[in-house]
């Protein structure tokens, strides 16, 4: 089963996301993320992040069953495609945020800092922007609050938004996903973190530990 987001989650997921206009998105077809048999070996690694879902790191839930991401089309700055599967052999945070979204601009500092403290070959913070307007926004959002070493990818037209709405997998912004070496999604948070805890980082750890 993909994540369930509990009435409480559900809460603290931040409302200006309605306000913004994604409650008018509407998804009509089932898209390329999909809890395929090829992420099944990866639930018990799923669930033993349950235990990291303490402190600020409350709302984390790991899946019943990961879902695969490595179809998921995204888009660099300059418009190129890419795919999550690109990033094969990195265990990633992928976090989506856009620049009205008060609670992800709070947010971002955070994720920079996890990207400065566990950044590596390994391991990547990626920042997926669904921003609709100019994409000269939120580049210039992460250059003003120095933010440049995140891996800057972009949902313009929010068709990635809207694969992971139509799997209930994301209900609002910002939504982070804890993801495998493999394009698995192992956990999600709702709502914003201290990334940079140390809750945080023995999250990622854990997570990018080989079995």
């Amino acid at each position: 089963m993909p994540f369930k987001p509990s009435r409480r989650v559900f809460a603290a997921i931040a409302i200006v996301a309605v306000a913004a206009g994604l409650a008018a998105v509407y998804v009509t077809d089932r898209g390329a993320v999909e809890s395929s048999g090829r992420c099944l070996a990866a639930t018990p690694k799923a669930a033993a992040l349950k235990s990291f879902a303490t402190g600020d790191l409350s709302a984390l839930l790991p899946a019943d069953a990961p879902t695969d991401f490595s179809d998921l089309v995204l888009r660099t700055p300059d418009g190129a495609e890419r795919r999550l599967g690109e990033f094969a052999g990195r265990t990633l945070v992928l976090n989506m945020w856009a620049t009205w979204c008060v609670p992800c601009r709070t947010e971002m500092p955070h994720l920079q800092a996890l990207q400065e403290k566990r950044g590596r070959a390994d391991f990547s913070v990626i920042a997926l922007n669904v921003d609709v307007g100019r994409p000269e926004k939120p580049a210039r959002f992460l250059e003003d609050i120095g933010a440049t070493s995140l891996v800057d990818l972009r949902d313009p037209e929010m068709r990635a938004f809207n694969e992971l709405k139509s799997k209930g997998l994301v209900l609002g912004l910002p939504t982070t996903f804890v993801v495998n070496r493999d394009g698995c999604a192992l956990a999600s948070l709702a709502g914003p973190a201290k990334w940079d805890s140390p809750e945080a980082l023995a999250l990622v750890e854990a997570a990018a530990k080989q079995d």
